[in-house]
Parts: structure tokens; sequence; C-alpha cells
């Protein structure tokens, strides 16, 4: 006998016409026991039995065929000499197909999403699918339950049909098998409680696959015509068709059969991918899982669930390996904890090991959008304006005020506000960063949303006096290295009408007016990085009138003084 681990996987070169004809039975009543048709290929995998005492073949025909009087096609089949006489330890095969068999149902134990029967109506939980039933997963998923305990995971966008379903009543055991058409199966095959009868059986496009007792997913693509097998528990031989060599598949490996039958060499599985570096806390609507490199992949599965047994399966995204960076993104989640599973898929298809994450995704009430300062804002000291959005499902709001991007130690850290707008009066120049979140309640808040920076620059010092001459004037303030200053004068303090207009790259100026009487004084600061700040304060002074001379100077008197005729 092989381990107790292995799992018999046999590749047979059969039209699915004759697959079908193992289900082409008409259900007959408990009490009626009849024979189950299976073809004459099947003959390969008999019932077998052991001879352990004095026996006859028409008494094992009495005890286990459905017709008695058919007992001398066991002694044909089996090359009995004499059916009177047969040697302690015989082993005898029996075909199936002259055994009774009772059909039973298989079981639908979870559905979610668009799954169908073969009427093209939706399947519920607890439906019962019977022998030669069919069903189909839109983008929806099912789970289904075999007379055997058998487990079987249905996959978005995969057809099966329970191919047998009975159980033999004279030997205690039970067969089933599934035909996958397409899509994607997973398998946790109850091990055999009678050694005499097959395994379960899964049948595709491409051959037959009898199993005992493992876990292993089967995938049937159309387009390509192959079937791809990995097997995570157990081990598994498979028999190539038309009597090719077959292979031995231990656990941790797969392979590809194609429309040939042709049956490669085993490739190892890829390892399971390395989760450890994702966060355990997700904070935003569209969960985003950056994937550390892993050699030989070039896709990544993900599968989200809400527990560790993946019944259901919530969401499943498939991304192909980016030179930019590869993650899975998902979408319309809930907040809740939630387990991710994760597996690497090489340049042939196959799957790899599973690599699971736990994690909570509190993302909501969402934060609400800034509207004010704009995003790397530069601003005059002065009040600061911060007005947001109102986000939905927000009875309030949280304002942090901060000088290093951690907001470790927040200047301003504003729980509770209601209006979307606050005033923050008395900062000192320099660069800060600010974010926002929104509160259901004191104890219920969302995550922050993106930090904002922005910069508060010193409004220019006040113009010192400025020095008035008989004809114009001298002008000093301070100044910043690299700074220029743009310095205007009007005769009216709202500079309707300006006069006079400077530029100058020194804190200093000194100019002639033209003419005399009233003026006012304005400048503004230009920083190296092209920052234009305010205007100060206007500021007045008077260029006196007084009596000229022939080159239209100011006379002097003797004491030195302009000689004025007027204010």
């Amino acid at each position: 006998m092989p381990p107790r681990s292995w799992s018999c996987v046999q590749v047979f070169s059969r039209s699915l016409a004759l697959l079908a004809s193992a289900s082409a039975v008409v259900a007959a009543p408990l009490s009626a026991p009849v024979p189950l048709s299976v073809p004459a290929t099947e003959l390969s995998v008999p019932y077998t039995v052991t001879v352990t005492g004095r026996d006859t073949l028409i008494a094992v025909g009495r005890r286990l065929l459905a017709d008695p009087r058919q007992w001398p096609q066991l002694q044909s089949f089996n090359q009995i000499a004499d059916p009177r006489r047969i040697p302690v330890g015989t082993v005898l095969r029996i075909p199936l197909r002259l055994m009774p068999a009772e059909a039973v149902s298989a079981t639908v134990v979870a559905v979610s999403g668009d799954v169908r029967g073969a009427d093209g109506r939706a399947v519920a939980e607890g439906q019962t699918v019977p022998q030669g039933g069919r069903l189909r997963t839109g983008d929806g998923q099912a789970t289904i339950r075999l007379v055997d305990g058998t487990v079987l995971r249905l996959r978005p966008s995969t057809a099966v049909q329970v191919d047998v379903s009975r159980r033999l009543p004279r030997v205690g055991g039970v067969l089933s098998g599934v035909q996958v058409q397409e899509g994607q199966v997973e398998v946790k095959a109850q091990k055999a409680t009678n050694g005499g009868l097959p395994g379960f059986r899964v049948s595709t496009p491409q051959g037959l696959l009898g199993v005992r007792g493992t876990e292993f997913r089967v995938a049937v693509d159309g387009r390509a015509e192959v079937t791809r097998g990995e097997v995570l528990e157990g081990q598994v031989a498979v028999d190539g068709l038309r009597g090719k060599p077959g292979q031995r598949v231990n656990a941790g490996f797969g392979v590809v059969v194609d429309r040939t039958g042709d049956v490669p060499p085993p490739v190892r599985l890829l390892a399971a991918p390395d989760l450890s570096a994702l966060p355990v806390l997700q904070d935003r609507v569209l969960v985003r899982m950056p994937l550390a490199p892993q050699p030989g992949a070039v896709a990544y599965l993900g599968q989200i669930a809400a527990d560790d047994r993946f019944e259901p399966v919530l969401q499943t995204v498939r991304t192909e390996v980016s030179t930019t960076g590869t993650a899975l993104r998902f979408a319309d989640l809930p907040d809740g904890r939630y387990v991710l599973r994760v597996r690497a898929e090489d340049a042939q298809g196959l799957q790899g090991l599973d690599a699971r994450h736990t994690f909570t995704l509190k993302a909501r009430p969402e934060p609400p959008l800034p509207t004010n300062p704009a995003p790397g804002a530069i601003l005059s000291a002065a009040p600061l304006e911060f007005a947001w959005t109102a986000a939905p499902e927000a009875g309030s709001y949280r304002l942090q005020l901060s000088r290093s991007e951690d907001f470790r130690a927040p200047l301003h850290d504003r729980r509770g506000l209601v209006p979307t707008a606050l005033r923050i009066t008395d900062l000192p120049p320099g660069v800060y960063h600010w974010r926002l979140a929104s509160e259901r309640s004191a104890t219920d808040q969302g995550p922050f949303g993106a930090a904002q920076r922005l910069e508060l620059r010193a409004l220019p010092a006040p113009l010192a006096p400025p020095v008035v001459g008989t004809g114009g004037i001298r002008l000093g303030w301070e100044g910043l290295p690299g700074q220029t200053f743009e310095v205007e004068f009007a005769r009216e303090a709202a500079f309707a009408t300006v006069e006079l207009a400077r530029r100058t790259e020194a804190p200093a100026l000194e100019v002639t007016l033209p003419g005399t009487g009233r003026y006012f004084v304005r400048l503004r600061a230009r920083d190296p990085d092209g920052y234009l700040g305010p205007y100060t304060a206007p500021q007045q002074f008077s260029i006196p009138h007084c009596l000229r001379d022939g080159q239209g100077r100011c006379a002097m008197s003797n004491a030195g003084q302009s000689v004025l005729i007027g204010p």
C-alpha cells in the first residue's frame, strides 16, 4: 500500500461523453439498488476485495453484485480457474458497473454572489445538488460538500458538474466525483474509509484525477486548453494519456497537463510571499498592500476574507509584477478585521503557497479635504485662516498643527470643531504642518488626512522716518540677504495712482520726487525663491515749497536752511 499521505491521480484518455455516462443512471429508490453504470474504461479502477477464507465466486456474487447471476464475469475478469476454490489472499477486482448503488446528493454549504444551477436559477445555501447537477459561478463563489465529505470551493467564473454521487450499501462505501469544465476549484478531499473503492475524482477536458485524502487546487484554462494542478498536502501520482509515462507530485509541487496528455516533470511551487512588512492597520478606503519582489513571480493573487476559514472570499485581486512597484489593491471594504491571503504565480500559471496577514481597516469617517491654505502655501506672519470641506458621517473635526512632520508634539490640537474653519493667531515665522480628521463622536475618530505644509514669512519691518531733502527723500529699512525690494510713491494713501516706482537690491533708496507737497510711500520685499511679500503700511511725508534759484534748487539762508515759502 502507498504511504498514508498517498493520493492517486490517474489521467485517462477518454471523451467527456464517456465520463458523462458514469452519471447517466436514473436515480433508483433506496429500497431497490441498481447496478452503477460505468464505462468499460473504468474497469482499471474497480472495487477490490481480499479473500480471507474459504469463498467462492458464487458467494461473492450473492454478497456484492446487483445481479448474483453475473458471477461468471468476475471469473473472467479476474482469470479464476476454479470458481469454487479461491486461494486465501487472492485480491478480487469487481467492476463498479456490476455493483448496486444508491444515488445521493451533494450539498451547498456556502454561497455568495452570482451562483446558478443548470436551470439558470440562483443557488442558495443548504440546497442539494443531485448526480448530474451543475453549478456555475459568475462573480460569485460557492462551497459544496460531497457524499464522501470532500469539500469543494468554487471560485468565480467556474463551471462544475457533479458526475458521480453514489453510495454502495453492500460494501459500506461511497463514490463521488466532479467535472471541472472551466475555472478554479480548491479541494479538501477526505481520506477514503473503504480501501477497496476508488477515491474522489475530478475530471477536466484534459483527463481524470482520482484522489485519496489530499488538499490541492485544480484550474482549467479553456483558452489555453490546459489543466493546472497544485498539491498543497499529500502526494499525487499523475498518469499520462494513452499510456504515456506519469509523474509523482509531492506536496509543494505542481504540474501542467495540456491537451496532448503529456505529463511534464513536476515543478516546485513558489514559496509563500513575505508579508511581514505589511501594516496591521489600514486607514484608507482604498486598501493598498505593497509586495516585496519574489524570484520567479510574474503575478500575485490576493484574497480577502473576514476570518481564517476564507468562507467566503470577499474579494479576489490579481496583479502582475511591475518594475515600478507591485501592490494589491482592494476597494469598497467596510471597516473591520480582515485576513489577507497572497500567493505568487509563476510563468506557467502555477500558483504557489499561501501567506496570510491579518489587519484592521479603520478608514471612516473619511477625513475632510483642506481648502485653505493651499498646499505648500507661503504666507506672511499674520492670523492663519484654516478651512476645509464638510465630510460625510462627520459630526465634528480635529485639527493638528505642528512644527514637525511626525506630529509628535503638535503646537495646536483642536478637537470637536463643528465649523469647517479655524483661525490661529500669534504664530512666529517658520515652517508648519497641519492635518485634519473627522469625528463621529468623542470616541470615534477617523484617520487623519494627508499632512499639508505651509511657511510663514516675517512681515517687513516698519519704515524708518524718511529723511526729506529739498527735492527728494532718503529711505532705509530692514532686509534679509538676497532680497530685492519694490518701492512706490503716491499722492494718496490708497495708491490708486503711483507717482513713482523703484526697484532696489539694497534696503535703502534715495530719489528725487516730481514736485513738492504731500506724498505716501510703501514697499515690499521679494525673496530669493520668488516669493513676493505684502506691502508695508503707507507712510506720509512732505517735500517743502521753497524759494528756487536759477538752477531750480532751494535758496539757502545764511544759516544753511532752505528758504521756505509755504508748507
